[in-house]
């Protein structure tokens, strides 16, 4: 994505702050109210391990990260010599102090420089089919046509553009591994976005998100269909599990073409109130999404806080702080209305202990 924009890998990384942080508190939050809504309680403590001695044994394991963000911000180095530099700590820190007693020697240096190697030529031959697609593109002008295809198609509708390129995504993101997604749909489907307007790393980040959310989307949901080969689950149930748990990444995209704040791009201020608005729609789409809050829903509840989430998630600053403001003020408040009313009914169902 860097190398398409033009742009520096720390400002993609950057980018994808907000959006990451949005879809990780959703899948938290999601889990964990499908956990109290099905009464799974928490493992009992005996079986967790202790703070102290965890951080004893593995104290080293954040080195190699914080070498790498200090050598990409810091630094300014270029991401392969950032991830040369992450590898050196690993391989200092593993021949130093090992783990658990067990120190990395030769042998284990040698098999692991041999896998490295096994696992690269992968990418090697997935970028060389990626070149000649986009020269296959670029000289017999499919990607110009296609460009041309889905604005006509919307007919001035940028809403429209949006979802038929979705779709368009996901439909070419299917059973493609994610280097190889990315680089089609970054020749076929972002000069689209890019054209009508769209800031170019949202458009990139949009068929980006759009041409991975194929791996949890029935019918072709290759990450899903693994899942459930490890729990023994039924793949296409999982499948359309795994797409109800992931529906905030369905949303993500379209938000942050509204708003290119969602993307660390505007003042600090807006940043932060688009993020906390984002959060508390997530959350409240999550109660809706699973049907449950403090007590089980009843289906006009669900579909009530669902829209009050949508509400929230709606960047204000995307559409001017008057009418975007007025979409987040009235979720808020429909929002708290509904978790309101639940807290109360939940806590008036208790029974009283007789005096």
């Amino acid at each position: 994505m860097a190398e398409f924009l033009s742009v520096p890998y720390t400002e993609v990384v950057i980018a994808a702050i907000v959006p990451s942080l949005l879809y990780y508190a959703a899948l938290f939050i999601e889990a964990d109210l499908e956990a109290a809504r099905h009464g799974i309680k928490r493992v009992d403590e005996s079986l967790i391990p202790r703070l102290w001695p965890v951080l004893k044994a593995g104290w080293f394991f954040p080195l190699p990260f914080a070498g790498l963000v200090y050598a990409l911000f810091w630094l300014n180095y270029l991401p392969e010599e950032a991830g040369l530099v992450a590898i050196i700590i690993v391989v200092v820190a593993s021949i130093a102090f090992g783990f658990k007693g067990k120190r990395m020697g030769p042998r284990e240096l040698f098999d692991s420089l041999r896998a490295t190697g096994f696992d690269v030529i992968d990418i090697f031959m997935i970028g060389a089919a990626a070149g000649i697609v986009i020269g296959v593109l670029h000289l017999s002008g499919l990607g110009f046509g296609l460009t041309l295809a889905l604005v006509q198609v919307a007919s001035g509708s940028l809403l429209g553009l949006l979802v038929l390129a979705a779709v368009v995504c996901v439909v070419l993101g299917m059973g493609m591994p994610t280097v190889g997604v990315y680089v089609l749909l970054a020749t076929l489907v972002a000069p689209a976005l890019v054209e009508v307007g769209i800031h170019p790393m949202a458009a990139h980040m949009f068929i980006m998100y759009f041409g991975m959310m194929s791996m949890i989307t029935p019918p072709v949901c290759i990450g899903a269909f693994a899942a459930a080969s490890l729990a023994g689950a039924d793949p296409m149930r999982t499948g359309f599990a795994a797409m109800r748990f992931g529906w905030i990444a369905f949303v993500i995209p379209f938000m942050f073409v509204a708003s290119p704040t969602l993307l660390m791009d505007g003042e600090p201020l807006r940043v932060a109130a688009d993020f906390v608005a984002a959060l508390a729609g997530a959350w409240l789409g999550c109660i809706g999404i699973v049907g449950y809050f403090v007590r089980p829903l009843d289906p006009y509840s669900r579909v009530l806080v669902t829209a009050a989430g949508l509400c929230m998630v709606t960047p204000a600053s995307g559409f001017g702080f008057g009418y975007g403001g007025a979409i987040n003020l009235t979720g808020l408040i429909l929002g708290a209305v509904l978790v309101g009313r639940e807290v109360i009914i939940a806590k008036r169902s208790v029974p009283r202990n007789p005096r």
